[in-house]
């Protein structure tokens, strides 16, 4: 089963692969430097994303409700 699951990926044309991982493989969110994601509390990606809290948003983007 593991076999048919990889190859069906070698199947699919390219604009099926970006439907199914989610678009262009691009990210989506806003960037930060890991310096930056890091002082407010979030953990950087790879892809420069910043995972954090509400907090850790409004620090970065001052926009704080």
């Amino acid at each position: 089963m593991k076999n048919s699951i990889l190859n069906l990926g070698k199947a699919l044309n390219k604009k099926e692969q970006q439907l199914i991982s989610g678009g262009s493989g691009r990210a989506t969110c806003p960037q930060y430097s890991a310096q930056q994601c890091n002082s407010c509390g979030g953990f950087s990606l790879f892809n420069g994303c910043c995972l954090g809290t509400a907090e850790t948003h409004c620090c970065l983007t001052g926009a704080c409700e």
